[in-house]
């Protein structure tokens, strides 16, 4: 299952990069063992070359979590920042 696609435009409106991720789903194996799930995360640039990274579910989930918290800071850091300008043009 397609999880997201995110594709980026040049000036030209081509597309110059694109990111999928896509789901592995847990299944069961032909000795009725269960086989964990994971992710497909492909990168492709503007020439088509596509590089396909295999991620296992703890893999993605400290991804996701590592991008959150630097997202987290970035807000943060933005906000500071907004503040800064903000005492910066009252004084």
């Amino acid at each position: 299952m397609r999880v997201a696609e995110i594709v980026h435009f040049d000036a030209a409106k081509k597309i110059s990069s694109q990111l999928v991720a896509d789901d592995i789903p847990p299944t069961i194996n032909e000795n009725g063992f269960i086989e964990k799930g994971g992710f497909y995360i492909s990168l492709k640039d503007a020439k088509g070359t596509r590089v396909v990274l295999k991620l296992n579910d703890m893999e993605a989930v400290d991804l996701a979590e590592r991008l959150l918290q630097t997202y987290r800071e970035h807000i943060n850091k933005e906000y500071a920042l907004a503040q800064k300008r903000r005492s910066a043009s009252e004084g």
